[in-house]
């Protein structure tokens, strides 16, 4: 995949029935009959662990201490990186990971054309954050951060987060995004609590009328233990998942893949996707270990 090519989109002319396609960079996919009904508009949603994007500031009182110190050549180029990847993405709305501060999500929306950056500071001890870029308006930003488990801790040290942007014709997107718990600090007992939330999170948003969809780096597969609140009972389906092994992975290190990111939505709502993909090329390899998920949406 060239690095340099923009991911194609389907034809904005014509909605169209499911299609889970691996997209190349530089061909597009054929154009499907679409079923009857009001017009609809084309939506990109975009999911990406960019990896330790760190400001060149020292944070010395939690949380945030423990954060990497970059320095400003580094910022700079990390910046550029991560906003070629989504200027090639192409994506309306994007839900990013591993952001350290609100300045940077800013500072990378102005770089890659977003009109709207939001991050709430979450509890990471390392000031890792969850970020949203917005080309859509957004008509609510809610954080989760507050949250408690039953031990007292936060329920989501990265924060838990639901933009809400508008679609034409007046309904809503809601995104509902997070950063579960690494298996490197948790044997999945709480990913399958935070799980858990979201889904409870994203079941109300249905039942108040919005288009919904949800995930993240969510650090598991999609049939684990700890994604089970998510996934167990096949009211969320993960279009990605269908993908061949070679093109779903979503990160790689020391060897080893693993499908950990994920974009989820009702299967009520499974005739909406046109296309799901998770985007490589060495641009993505030089921003970050992970690859990003995309979404392309017909919502009516």
């Amino acid at each position: 995949m060239h690095g340099a090519a923009r991911m194609p989109r389907p034809d904005r002319t014509r909605p169209a029935a499911l299609a889970v396609l691996a997209l190349a960079a530089a061909c597009a996919p054929p154009p499907l009959d679409a079923p009857p009904g009001p017009p609809a508009a084309l939506v990109r949603v975009v999911s990406w662990n960019v990896h330790d994007l760190f400001d060149d500031l020292d944070r010395t009182e939690p949380p945030g201490a423990l954060d990497t110190v970059a320095t400003a050549g580094e910022v700079d180029a990390r910046l550029a990186r991560v906003a070629a990847v989504l200027g090639r993405l192409d994506g309306d709305l994007v839900l990013l990971q591993e952001v350290e501060t609100a300045a940077l999500a800013e500072a990378l929306a102005a770089r890659a054309g977003y009109a709207q950056a939001r991050l709430v500071e979450g509890n990471d001890p390392r000031g890792i954050d969850v970020a949203v870029l917005s080309r859509l308006p957004l008509r609510a930003y809610v954080s989760h951060r507050d949250e408690r488990d039953a031990a007292g801790r936060p329920l989501f040290p990265r924060d838990c987060v639901e933009a809400h942007a508008a679609l034409p014709g007046g309904r809503t997107l809601a995104l509902v995004g997070s950063h579960l718990s690494s298996a490197l600090s948790d044997d999945g007992t709480r990913r399958a609590a935070q799980a858990a939330r979201m889904r409870e999170i994203a079941d109300r948003l249905l039942r108040d009328g919005a288009r919904v969809v949800a995930g993240g780096d969510l650090n598991d597969e999609a049939g684990s233990f700890a994604l089970g609140p998510l996934f167990g009972d096949g009211a969320w389906v993960d279009p990605a998942a269908a993908l061949p092994p070679d093109a779903a992975w979503t990160w790689s290190g020391g060897g080893d893949r693993a499908a950990l990111d994920h974009l989820a939505v009702p299967r009520a709502d499974a005739a909406s996707v046109v296309q799901a993909a998770v985007a490589g090329g060495t641009d993505v390899e030089a921003a970050s270990d992970h690859r990003p998920v995309v979404l392309d949406l017909w919502l009516r």
